[in-house]
């Protein structure tokens, strides 16, 4: 028991260290508090003489009960939330009511509600790990050393409310208690290693996340929305199914920057990247190539078909861009559709021009409107009056 506090000691010392290299992830400082926990609890049970209902029995196995707590905090931060301090320390303050006020509970019941409260904390933080980010390679370690942890306490706690904890600590119990010495020394070697990488790779991850994404609109840009489209568009070929491009462009961006200012254009910006988001499917890809220039490969997708998500598109952006308070210039958008092999060719160059010939068009017919290739357009709904600008920002729109 010392031989693995004192093992817990120096993992705790090595997830701190790690954490001071990036104190963004808070994960591995809980980790850290979760072995010094272990550290410092074990020393007070194996002192000479210790019995169920000593006070530093008591305050050791309070912080048994806190260490697999931390450990779940940290599987939940390193799913980007916060742990709620209620439920890290619930574990312990339920035992510690259990035994001194309601139950007044026998060394048996409290040996099985320890165990049990242990168990609980190391399954919930594997499930943790096992709902949060899937793209983490090194999760898999973990969630394994966690059921394997967590199913050996709830192994003792079960055995232990069985009467397996009796007079002379029965062969059952003996073989147990050496099993869950060793397995823990093997828990938190393994789980400092495979905490630090991780967060090692959950970091790299971010990075080449950030490097893929505009930071505005929470898009792709205008690399990665190239690679992932001719990625579709060569599935797409292969298949024999249609992909359609639209291209969107947002009308008389520079005239509301100049008007309103760029924290305003930011703002607009901003929204077509939600709205878009919460309209395509899983399998479309959408990138800002520049500026207020967006487009969006559709999957499956006729030109036809993809004209009715536009459209979707144009009007939800102009709806919510209502309530900007920019009643005499209202942000509207012009969109071009093409379909491969069809109006737009086989190559994504093809594809491109062929949608912004349509989007000229759009511009050319009035803007707010969506126009196929192959020269069908969508009807363009009459203007409201309140949507008319006023006569000094239409001036410098027509210009």
């Amino acid at each position: 028991m010392l031989a693995g506090s004192f093992v817990a000691a120096i993992s705790g010392a090595f997830l701190f260290f790690a954490w001071l290299q990036n104190r963004d992830a808070t994960g591995p400082l809980w980790w850290a508090g979760a072995n010094l926990s272990l550290a410092i609890g074990v020393p007070l049970l194996s002192s000479a003489g210790s019995q169920f209902g000593l006070p530093s029995v008591m305050l050791g196995i309070l912080f048994l009960n806190l260490s697999p707590a931390m450990v779940w905090a940290a599987a939940v931060s390193c799913n980007q939330r916060r742990p709620n301090p209620l439920i890290v320390v619930a574990g312990a303050a339920i035992w510690l009511v259990a035994v001194l006020v309601i139950f007044r509970l026998g060394s048996e019941a409290q040996m099985a509600l320890n165990l049990a409260v242990i168990a609980i904390y190391l399954l919930a933080a594997a499930a943790e790990f096992w709902l949060g980010n899937r793209g983490l390679q090194t999760r898999w370690p973990l969630i394994v050393l966690l059921v394997l942890h967590g199913t050996f306490f709830a192994a003792g706690a079960v055995l232990a409310a069985t009467g397996g904890l009796g007079a002379g600590y029965p062969p059952a119990f003996d073989s147990w208690l050496g099993l869950i010495h060793f397995e823990t020394l093997a828990f938190v070697i393994g789980t400092a290693i495979f905490a630090v990488a991780m967060v090692k790779e959950q970091r790299e991850m971010e990075q080449m996340t950030a490097a893929r994404v505009d930071p505005l609109t929470g898009v792709a840009n205008r690399r990665a929305f190239l690679e992932n489209a001719g990625l579709l568009l060569e599935r797409a070929a292969g298949e024999g199914k249609p992909l359609s491009l639209v291209v969107f462009d947002l009308d008389r961006f520079k005239v509301i920057n100049d008007t309103y200012g760029h924290a305003m254009g930011d703002r607009v910006l901003e929204e077509f990247g939600d709205i878009v988001q919460g309209v395509l499917r899983n399998s479309d890809v959408v990138g800002r190539m520049g500026g207020e220039e967006f487009a969006i490969a559709l999957s499956e997708s006729t030109a036809r078909a993809s004209v009715v998500v536009a459209e979707r598109i144009r009007c939800a952006f102009a709806e919510a861009c209502r309530g900007f308070g920019m009643a005499d210039l209202r942000p509207t958008l012009s969109g071009g559709v093409a379909e491969a092999g069809v109006t737009g060719g086989n190559s994504l160059d093809s594809l491109f021009a062929a949608a912004d010939r349509a989007l000229y068009r759009a511009k050319a017919a009035g803007r707010d409107i969506v126009v196929i290739d192959d020269g069908i357009a969508t009807p363009q709904p009459a203007p409201k009056p309140d949507d008319a600008p006023q006569p000094a920002v239409a001036a410098a729109q027509a210009a």
